[in-house]
């Protein structure tokens, strides 16, 4: 009798213990589309409700800087873009941490002044591994001749692992004199992997300075702070080189320190813009 009373007492913890853990997956995992489809709200109100164009009909960035954006953290074109400009460009990278070739070819367009679209195809090894969309858009306050500032937003699904990222930045430019600027980026990743989510911080600070009109050095840093993970942090130094009208190469080699192991890691952007 005790056995079979101790047996029912048993069989009743596990039944609630699997019921309670299906309600926490269950609950977690509407909190995350939730908070996935807010954050989708929130950037498609700011695409649509763009007024960027003052009475003149100029644009109200034509008189904020136009500054150099980082290689391997790329903008939608730069803050302030005018409308219609579009470019075309491929990062190649390899990554020493995984022996891995990755190339990631892109199309940017300025739909409206100060706003963009971006659609971008990751590969690693030459087999297709996310799918990647972004916008970008300029603020209209606080932009005067030296500072310029704006967000960005973009998801990229993993096919491999079923993995959804939405990425969301603050961007702030400045510019110090005609040789020197900074481009500055903070946000947080949130993602989505088989109902198990996480947030990841991110910052990325690049310094450039302007040694001629076709000529551009910069220092580029990424952080990426990931919980029960070990950080990531990219130091990259890069050249840009205006090769044409339409047409500029960026090339860097650098550092990538994950948790406290160190590997090269090379990269090079080829980039047609009109």
């Amino acid at each position: 009798m005790k056995k079979n009373l101790r047996l029912s007492l048993d069989l009743n913890d596990d039944a609630f213990s699997t019921c309670l853990k299906v309600y926490c997956t269950r609950f977690w995992h509407n909190w995350l589309i939730e908070v996935n489809l807010l954050i989708i709200s929130v950037y498609i109100l700011f695409m649509v409700v763009p007024n960027i164009v003052d009475a003149s009909g100029r644009s109200k960035f034509h008189n904020s800087p136009r500054l150099p954006e980082p290689m391997v953290f790329d903008l939608v074109l730069p803050l302030g873009a005018k409308k219609n400009e579009f470019e075309l460009n491929t990062l190649f990278q390899y990554d020493s941490e995984h022996k891995a070739a990755l190339i990631n070819p892109e199309f940017e367009y300025a739909y409206t002044d100060g706003y963009g679209i971006e659609f971008e195809l990751p590969t690693e090894n030459l087999s297709v591994d996310a799918y990647k969309l972004a916008l970008q858009g300029t603020f209209n306050f606080l932009n005067t001749n030296k500072f310029i500032h704006g967000w960005q937003y973009y998801g990229e699904y993993h096919r491999h692992n079923k993995e959804l990222e939405n990425n969301l930045l603050y961007i702030a430019g400045y510019q110090f004199n005609e040789k020197w600027d900074t481009l500055n980026m903070v946000g947080i990743r949130f993602t989505d992997v088989q109902s198990e989510g996480h947030v990841e911080e991110l910052v990325n600070s690049s310094l450039f300075y302007s040694y001629s009109s076709n000529l551009i050095m910069g220092l580029e840093v990424n952080w990426e702070s990931r919980p029960n993970r070990p950080d990531i942090t990219l130091v990259m130094p890069q050249l840009h080189v205006q090769v044409a009208k339409h047409a500029k190469i960026q090339a860097g080699f650098g550092m990538k320190q994950v948790g406290r192991e160190t590997f090269p890691h090379v990269a090079t952007r080829i980039i047609f813009g009109f």
